[in-house]
């Protein structure tokens, strides 16, 4: 939309013009710059403006003013960070270098505008990007922003009101398990490793929060029984293991146990330091979740999914596993249980330790088949004398 030409003065000095047309007006319309540098980032930022007047006035006034880059500014707001691990920092400085800087890293942050912000939202989504995804990286976006207000970069948000996809998905991606579909997948987990997923499936418990957990943590003497959640598995920058903090403040918690899951860890427990990981590996090493995947998980997928004889070969009668859940399902599953005994949902967000209610509640609302039967029971109450059947009257 915007092209470049370069103009020899009377002095013999170089001048690079912006030329462009303002989409509101027609007119012509140009920029000079003394360096093409300069030059070259004004067009790009006009083109993404639209070649507004107003935007356009907007990127010559921040291109003339020394100011930081975009992915100075979102590299300086991940140093800022006070509340989060390595792991965290380290999983932003990824999404900045694949998501904002090879599109807006080199643009002045002075000189961003709204709709640039949503250009670049929409081409994220045009290359196939998750909406989740897309969220998570324009949170990252947004939140830099808000430092480069902050520390005077600029004087507003350009990401302020800019609306992201919505993911077309259905609840088919959260697979919750029957009671009867979760003992037949148990009877396929190798004994090892069976007291692990019968924890994870009556507690709720992240997978790095349980395989984290130590029998200091667990308190089976008291009644209810319980086990404190203060820690958590995480990587390092360099991508490795090391123990620390739960995933936020709110995930600090307590979780009662059920008096059967006490008889179950209790063999677990006895004869180890406080200190001594609970669940390990068949060495007594952490347990890994990429590998209990590959060793584990699927074999007893598979297993229950494809029931076999003792010789081998198929067996039509056995009871068959149809779902295909993940680990992490366990964790939905357990939500599930929960709501169907009536557990009331500002209970199940501290259970599960999410940050906020509705977190609980755009997960797991869908599970509450009492509260929409009582809606249903509300608006008939409402409209009671309604005709709702048309008699071709008036």
């Amino acid at each position: 939309m915007a092209s470049l030409r370069e103009r020899r003065r009377a002095d013999g000095t170089r001048a690079f013009a912006v030329l462009w047309r303002d989409p509101e007006t027609g007119r012509q319309t140009s920029l000079t710059y003394d360096d093409e540098r300069e030059a070259i980032v004004a067009k790009k930022l006009i083109e993404a403006a639209g070649g507004y007047a107003a935007e356009a006035a907007r990127v010559a006034d921040a291109i003339r003013k020394f100011g930081p880059t975009v992915a100075q500014v979102v590299a300086e707001h991940i140093d800022l960070l006070t509340a989060v691990g390595t792991d965290t920092r380290a999983h932003y400085c990824q999404q900045m270098a694949a998501h904002i800087v090879p599109t807006l890293g080199a643009f002045p942050v002075s000189a961003l505008t709204y709709r640039q912000v949503a250009g670049w939202v929409a081409d994220m989504s045009k290359k196939g990007l998750a909406p989740k995804t897309i969220a998570n990286v324009h949170g990252l976006f947004s939140a830099s922003m808000a430092t480069a207000v902050r520390l005077g970069y600029r004087p507003d948000n350009p990401c302020a009101g800019v609306l992201l996809p919505k993911s077309q998905s259905t609840r088919d991606d959260m697979t919750v398990l029957t009671p009867d579909e979760f003992m037949l997948l148990l009877s396929k987990i190798p004994p090892h490793y069976q007291p692990l997923v019968l924890t994870l499936v009556a507690t709720g418990l992240r997978w790095g929060e349980a395989t984290a957990l130590t029998t200091g943590d667990v308190d089976l003497v008291s009644r209810p029984a319980t086990i404190k959640v203060t820690k958590a598995w995480k990587r390092d920058q360099d991508r490795h293991w090391y123990v620390g903090p739960p995933k936020t403040k709110r995930a600090w918690r307590t979780v009662s146990l059920r008096d059967d899951l006490v008889d179950v860890l209790s063999p677990l427990v006895a004869g180890k330091a406080p200190g001594e990981l609970l669940f390990t590996n068949t060495v007594g090493a952490h347990l890994q979740s990429p590998r209990f995947w590959t060793t584990t998980w699927t074999p007893a997928l598979d297993a229950a999914r494809n029931p076999r004889r003792s010789d081998g070969s198929p067996d039509p009668d056995a009871p068959r596993l149809t779902k295909r859940p993940r680990v992490h399902d366990l964790r939905h599953t357990h939500a599930s249980w929960m709501i169907a005994a009536g557990t009331d949902l500002f209970v199940l967000q501290r259970r599960l330790g999410h940050e906020s209610i509705t977190t609980t509640t755009e997960t797991y609302a869908h599970l509450l088949p009492d509260q929409q039967r009582a809606a249903a029971d509300a608006a008939s109450r409402a409209m009671a004398g309604l005709r709702l059947h048309p008699t071709g009257g008036r």
